[in-house]
């Protein structure tokens, strides 16, 4: 039922148009024509043949070849149809007023220059204007579909994930294993703590476009704690943070890729060590991480993580933004720099 009220208001604003169209074009031409009825006549050619060229610039032409790309076609298909509209509009015209050829005194497009100035020049300015249109107000619709369904796509994907976790129900249940370890194994506990801090973190406060720095740090220092518990000791995992790294939003889980990258590629030997620092020098917020990683193994800089977090900078932080990936035999080092 909408569908069919569409359609009959479009062809209805339509015919409107072109009422209206020749209303005015018949107010112009009046004194033109020895007679009402010539004068009809030929305002209904004129306003036909254009509406009929319109109609197939913009319902044939531009489909088939300007939105194809295929633009030399599509110039020279509308210089064509331009032509042979103006031809067959003159001979038409010439047959429909020679009935009153002794009572007029001035003959339309008489002349080459008359035909060129009265039928021609409008008729290539109308129909390029309307197809002007027409190809904005599509570009217009395109952008907007464009812009729904990457809306609709993100909803869709976040019902997806939130449709995987019950939150409230796992959160009750690391609850009830916090409670079941044994009150002597502290590490396990506060281990569960911080992954129930992380998986918090991720579902409730990440929603937003931008977060407070200070919540990205404690999400990174419950990450590195956790990875901590996974490595010897004698790996050398340091996070340091400068005092001024306060007091400005940034975009959630932003830098958590590279620190992951880092551990996921983190070597085995003695000499191990990742190193995470954060500071702010005036406007710029600058986060570096190093890692050593095996021979002959370092991570490549293309990895799907990492193409995925680049591609967040360039749209979230275009122009403001300078990343730098070094990668050798033995070691990775990242330097992310944010003006803020």
């Amino acid at each position: 039922m909408n569908i069919l009220k569409k359609i009959i208001d479009w062809r209805l604003h339509h015919v409107l148009f072109w009422i209206a169209f020749f209303v005015v074009w018949m107010a112009l031409r009046i004194d033109d024509y020895p007679d009402l009825q010539p004068t009809v006549l030929a305002g209904l050619l004129k306003v036909l043949s254009l509406a009929a060229a319109v109609y197939f610039t913009n319902y044939i032409l531009i489909p088939r070849f300007l939105y194809t790309r295929r633009y030399a076609a599509f110039a020279l298909s509308f210089t064509v149809l331009v032509l042979l509209t103006g031809f067959i509009v003159i001979r038409l015209l010439h047959l429909i007023l020679l009935p009153y050829a002794s009572s007029i005194t001035h003959w339309p497009n008489a002349t080459f220059r008359a035909q060129v100035y009265d039928v021609y020049i409008p008729l290539f300015f109308m129909v390029g204007a309307a197809a002007g249109i027409k190809f904005y107000i599509d570009q217009l619709r395109t952008l907007h579909r464009l812009q729904s369904a990457l809306r609709a796509g993100a909803e869709q994907e976040l019902q997806f994930l939130r449709s995987q976790i019950n939150p409230h129900s796992l959160f009750n249940s690391l609850n009830t294993i916090y409670f079941l370890i044994d009150k002597e194994n502290r590490p396990a506990r506060e281990t569960l703590m911080k992954f129930s801090e992380l998986l918090r973190y991720q579902l409730y406060d990440c929603n937003t476009e931008q977060i407070d720095i200070e919540k990205e740090i404690q999400y990174l220092e419950n990450y590195v704690a956790i990875q901590r518990l996974r490595h010897d000791e004698q790996y050398t995992i340091q996070f340091s943070t400068g005092a001024e790294v306060k007091g400005f939003p940034i975009a959630p889980l932003l830098l958590i890729p590279f620190v992951e990258n880092a551990f996921k590629h983190l070597s085995t030997h003695h000499h191990s060590a990742v190193r995470i620092r954060m500071e702010k020098q005036g406007q710029q917020f600058r986060f570096s991480v190093f890692n050593t990683t095996e021979e002959k193994a370092a991570p490549s800089p293309g990895g799907i993580g990492l193409a995925n977090v680049k591609r967040r900078l360039e749209l979230l932080y275009p122009d403001k933004h300078d990343l730098q990936i070094a990668i050798n035999d033995s070691t990775c080092n990242v330097q992310l720099t944010i003006n803020i």
